[in-house]
C-alpha cells in the first residue's frame, strides 16, 4: 500500500480498543505499527487433599486409646503435577442445526428473512458452521458461533479457497498474511482453531471476552463484495482493513453503524457507490478509500461528529464541494482529496478558485486552515496512483 500520514501505534490500537480513546502523545508517524506483545495467562494447580484413616481395638477391661495412622502430608505446589484446565462440554447450540440457525437469524440478521440461508454467501457460511460445530466442536458459545459465521461469510464472499494466503480451509498449518494490526501469522481460515487466531484477525486484549476487534487482511486477492454482515460486530469492531485487494460493488451503508470502528481502510480496490453516512462513528480517526470508483457527493455526511485525524479520498469520482464541516475537525492533520472532480467554493481550503481536479488538499498541523500543496496534474491524475 502507498503508507500516508500514520495515525496510531499498536499500543494506541489497543487502547481504543478498550476504551475508544486516543493518546494525544501519539506520534503521528507511527501509524502502521501493531503491539507485538499480548499478556500469557498461567495455569493454577489444583490442590491435593490429605487423608485420614483410624481403626479402634475392642476388649473387655479398660478402654484401648484409638491407634489413628498420622496424616498424609499435603504436598506443596512445587510437587504437584501440571494440570490441564477441563475442556468445557459443547453448548446444547453445539451440532444443533435448527438452534444454530436461530441463534444466527436473531443476532446476524434481526430475525428478518428465514430464507436468509438459500444463497451464498450465507449458505456456504451456515453450512461450514454446522459442519464446523460438530467436528471440531471446541468453539460453541454464542459469540464464538456468530464471529465464526461472519468471517465465513467474508471468507466466501471473497473467494476465500483462492486467497493468496491463509485461505485452505483443509489445512491446520499456520500461514503468513499482510496485516498491520492483526495476525500476520496466524491459522488458516475456517480450520478448527480460535476465530481470534486465523491470520488477520485479533480479539480484545483488555479482557477475556473473546470479542473480535480486528479484521485486518492486506493485498491477499480478496476478490468479491464487502457483506453487510460484518455490521453485526459494531460492538466490539476497531480496525476494518481490506486494502490492496480486488474488492468490487458498493461499501455497504450498514456500515455506518460500525461505532467502535476507529480505522476503515479499504484503499486500491474497485469498490464503487456512494459514501455512507458517518455521523454514528463518533470514534473513527482513519477513513482511507483512495484509488477506488467511488462517486456522488460527500457533503452532510456528519463529518463533524467523528474524531477523524486523516482522510484519504483521492483518486476517485467524488463531485460537489468539499465538505464544509469537514474544517471543523480539530485533530486533523491530513486531507487528501486530490483527482476527483469537486469544484469551489472552498470555504476551509486555502487552495486556487480552479477546479480541484488536480489539486492536492493537505492539512498541515502547524496551520488553522489547510493549505494546497503538492499540485497534481490532470495528466498525472489520469495516470492513476
Amino acid at each position: 500500500m502507498k503508507l500516508h500520514t500514520a495515525l496510531m501505534s499498536g499500543a494506541f490500537v489497543t487502547a481504543v480498543a478498550a476504551d475508544g480513546k486516543a493518546n494525544n502523545n501519539t506520534p503521528s508517524h507511527l501509524r502502521h505499527l501493531k503491539a507485538d506483545s499480548k499478556s500469557s495467562k498461567g495455569t493454577k494447580a489444583g490442590k491435593g487433599s490429605s487423608s485420614y484413616s483410624s481403626s479402634y481395638s475392642m476388649s473387655y477391661g479398660p478402654p484401648t486409646p484409638p491407634v489413628t495412622d498420622p496424616p498424609t502430608p499435603k504436598p506443596t505446589r512445587s510437587t504437584l503435577p501440571p494440570t490441564t484446565p477441563p475442556t468445557p462440554a459443547p453448548s446444547p447450540i453445539c451440532c444443533n442445526p435448527a438452534d444454530l440457525e436461530e441463534l444466527i437469524l436473531s443476532n446476524v440478521y434481526n430475525g428478518d428473512i428465514e430464507t436468509t440461508f438459500d444463497e451464498d454467501p450465507a449458505k456456504s457460511a451456515m453450512e461450514w458452521l454446522k459442519g464446523d460445530t460438530c467436528s471440531c466442536g471446541k468453539f460453541c458459545t454464542d459469540l464464538q458461533l456468530i464471529q465464526r459465521y461472519i468471517l465465513a461469510v467474508l471468507y466466501y464472499s471473497t473467494g476465500g479457497p483462492n486467497w493468496t494466503s491463509c485461505g485452505d480451509a483443509a489445512s491446520d498449518a499456520t500461514c503468513q498474511v499482510q496485516s498491520a494490526y492483526g495476525n500476520s501469522e496466524g491459522f488458516n481460515w475456517l480450520t478448527c482453531n480460535s476465530e481470534c487466531e486465523w491470520g488477520g484477525t485479533d480479539c480484545r486484549e483488555d479482557d477475556e471476552s473473546g470479542r473480535l476487534r480486528v479484521i485486518d487482511v492486506e493485498n491477499n486477492g480478496l476478490n468479491g463484495k464487502l457483506p453487510p454482515e460484518i455490521t453485526a460486530l459494531s460492538k466490539s469492531l476497531v480496525v476494518l482493513a481490506l486494502e490492496q485487494n480486488q474488492l468490487q460493488g458498493p461499501i455497504p451503508s450498514s456500515y455506518g453503524g460500525l461505532d467502535k470502528l476507529a480505522v476503515l481502510d479499504l484503499d486500491f480496490n474497485d469498490l464503487t457507490g456512494s459514501l455512507f453516512d458517518l455521523r454514528n462513528m463518533e470514534k473513527l480517526q482513519q477513513l482511507d478509500l483512495n484509488a477506488n470508483s467511488l462517486t456522488g457527493s460527500i457533503e452532510g455526511l456528519g463529518w463533524d461528529l467523528t474524531r477523524l485525524t486523516f482522510i484519504d479520498l483521492s483518486y476517485n469520482k467524488f463531485t460537489g464541494t468539499i465538505a464544509p464541516e469537514i474544517g471543523d475537525l480539530g485533530g486533523l492533520t491530513s486531507l487528501q482529496v486530490q483527482c476527483n472532480a469537486f469544484v469551489p467554493p472552498l470555504q476551509f481550503v486555502n487552495c486556487p478558485s480552479g477546479t480541484l481536479a488536480a489539486d492536492d488538499v493537505i492539512c498541515d498541523n502547524s496551520a488553522t486552515i489547510c493549505t494546497c500543496t503538492n499540485s497534481t496534474s490532470a495528466a498525472q491524475c489520469d495516470e492513476g496512483p
